[in-house]
């Protein structure tokens, strides 16, 4: 768990936790990644892109992902309020990175993907690279944390994404 103090939007001075989520924390985690998505990803998408993003993060998807070890999720919470969400699919993957827009740039996306890389330096030394497929919105925010664009944004699935590489 990780604790840090800041302040944001009358919220005075809290302690930020990042902490593992399981399958009883897992619907509002989803919750938070549909509504940060449909605000700030939704808008580069077409309806087939959203579909299929809306399938992938249904709960009994996700529950049987968590359930199975394949996909693991951390939440950053400020007075026991989600705000933020990371999901590693298959060890070495970032599949999902969602903040609620009143806490961003605030370093929460970022410590988050700390989060997620000393978990995949813990558990498999071995492995030397992180990877994500960015979305539009996030290329930025990725290259600002040291991930590099792995070549031109493509599309599967009406799913538009920037396959992107951070080594340590």
């Amino acid at each position: 768990m990780l604790s840090c103090l800041f302040c944001q939007n009358g919220w005075n001075v809290r302690v930020m936790q990042i902490c593992k989520i399981n399958r009883d924390k897992l619907r509002p985690a989803l919750d938070l990644v549909w509504e940060v998505f449909e605000r700030y990803d939704k808008p580069d998408y077409e309806e087939m892109g959203v579909k299929t993003f809306r399938h992938f993060i249904e709960y009994h998807n996700m529950v049987e992902k968590v359930d199975q070890g394949e996909m693991k999720f951390w939440g950053c919470y400020v007075s026991n309020l989600l705000v933020g969400v990371i999901a590693l699919r298959t060890g070495q993957h970032i599949s999902l990175l969602f903040v609620r827009d009143k806490f961003h740039h605030l370093g929460i996306a970022k410590r988050l993907v700390r989060v997620a890389v000393s978990s995949v330096i813990a558990e498999e030394p071995k492995i030397r690279a992180v990877t994500v497929n960015s979305s539009p919105y996030a290329v930025d925010f990725y290259k600002k944390v040291g991930f590099v664009p792995q070549g031109e944004e493509k599309q599967a699935e009406g799913i538009r994404f920037t396959t992107m590489r951070l080594e340590f």
